[in-house]
């Protein structure tokens, strides 16, 4: 039905956010740049270039990162040309493999930052970009057809809403379908963010690895999202399985129920 297709596009949508949101809050807190845009660090990047930052370094820094989210886009692009439908999942599955070794290391290796030179852990956003790069060209180019990584464009949308409503213009079904996806990106942003604050938050207060291992979690949540993201664009082989299996038991059961009531009515006459 149309009506779950709008609901299962919603959900993913709110999923690529709220992790979009999360991950920005420990970006900004272990190395001042962004992961999942790169509006914040083409900026920053120009701040810097004028020695308005720690060092000139650091406008190499910003270029790299946002270079790094370029070639999850380039990689989701190719792996959709290459395997349609399928091109999300098959473009981050590598990128979030080095994602879970890179934050497995942070983690559990509590002198990282003695056996490595502070330089060297400077540049492990290298790492993360380019899933974010692929989760940006599947939203606004696939099924989703929207940003989830981004609200500026979300807010423009709601202001127009704001408008049409105080002035009482007609919305439209798709104009309604639209607002309701910028507000759950919204929210789903902001709700990411105050979770990765209050986890942060814990593990200063904890002590023990500071913000290492934040992002464990992520990885394979991100492999989930990406998953249902091409399911969207074309059913999975064992969904569709599961499916018709619940249909051939729902049968089945029918059937029974069937041959039971005819019995009975056979016993009665």
């Amino acid at each position: 039905p149309e009506k779950w297709t709008e609901v299962k596009h919603r959900l993913v949508a709110c999923m690529f956010s709220f992790i979009c949101g999360y991950v920005d809050v420990v970006f900004v807190t272990r190395w001042k740049c962004f992961a999942t845009m790169t509006t914040g660090n083409v900026v920053f990047s120009g701040r810097a270039w004028i020695g308005q930052d720690i060092s000139n370094n650091m406008a190499k820094y910003y270029f790299a990162v946002i270079f790094a989210f370029s070639v999850g886009v380039v990689s989701y692009c190719y792996a959709e040309h290459r395997w349609p439908d399928r091109g999300a999942s098959m473009a981050a599955a590598p990128f979030l493999a080095i994602w879970l070794v890179m934050e497995a290391v942070l983690f559990y290796d509590s002198t990282i930052h003695d056996i490595f030179p502070m330089e060297l852990y400077h540049w492990t956003p290298l790492a993360f970009a380019p899933a974010f790069g692929v989760l940006s060209g599947a939203s606004a180019g696939g099924r989703l057809a929207t940003p989830t990584n981004l609200v500026t464009g979300h807010l423009v949308t709601i202001s127009n809403a704001v408008v049409k409503a105080c002035t009482k213009q007609n919305w439209g079904h798709s104009f309604k379908i639209k607002t309701v996806m910028s507000f759950s990106v919204l929210a789903s942003t902001f709700a990411g963010a105050l979770t990765g604050a209050g986890v942060l938050k814990c593990m200063f207060d904890d002590g023990t690895h500071g913000t290492d291992g934040a992002l464990l979690p992520i990885g394979p949540l991100l492999m989930i999202c990406f998953w249902l993201n091409d399911h969207l664009a074309k059913p999975r082989s064992l969904l569709k399985k599961m499916k018709k299996l619940r249909k051939q038991l729902n049968g089945s059961g029918e059937a029974r129920d069937s041959a039971t009531s005819a019995h009975a009515h056979g016993m009665g006459l």
